[in-house]
């Protein structure tokens, strides 16, 4: 009886991953038919909004109608900075909703030793909605996280 359980809760997992490998080309074959990502829009990440650059937020589209957000920091990031990215939509139902890279879906902010991050993809076929990218860098000097610079691209569609 041991046997015959052990042997149906493996049919079982196997069934699991079976549906698991199915469901795999399926997730394949759209992220390459939304391939095709490009920047429609950046500002360079400035601090007090005055040269040198830092690095760059970006607004990005892929051809499959999504759009997100984007900062690349210039080199890696030390223990007491951060960064993060935030795309605010304009129009539709979710004016003026703003996501941040920590947002479910994005990647998590810029953290030590990091250069990048992203904001979830929002698909968008609406053409009365448009977006902006906004980039902000946070240092810690002691008392927490304090804004040293923000930047944002113009709204693009």
């Amino acid at each position: 009886m041991k046997t015959l359980g052990i042997l149906l809760s493996t049919a079982g997992l196997a069934g699991v991953g079976a549906i698991a490998l199915a469901a795999a080309p399926a997730q394949a074959a759209e992220a390459a038919a939304c391939s095709g990502a490009r920047s429609i829009s950046s500002a360079q990440m400035l601090r007090d909004h005055r040269p040198p650059s830092w690095g760059s937020v970006r607004l990005m589209r892929d051809n499959c109608s999504q759009y997100w957000a984007e900062v690349v920091m210039d080199s890696r990031l030390p223990a007491n900075a951060r960064a993060n990215a935030f795309l605010v939509q304009y129009g539709g139902s979710n004016n003026g909703r703003a996501l941040s890279c920590d947002s479910s879906g994005g990647n998590g902010a810029v953290i030590q030793g990091q250069r990048t991050c992203r904001t979830p993809k929002v698909r968008a076929t609406n053409t009365n909605i448009s977006f902006a990218a906004i980039g902000r860098e946070y240092h810690n000097y002691g008392g927490g996280y304090e804004e040293i610079s923000e930047n944002a691209t113009p709204k693009a569609r």
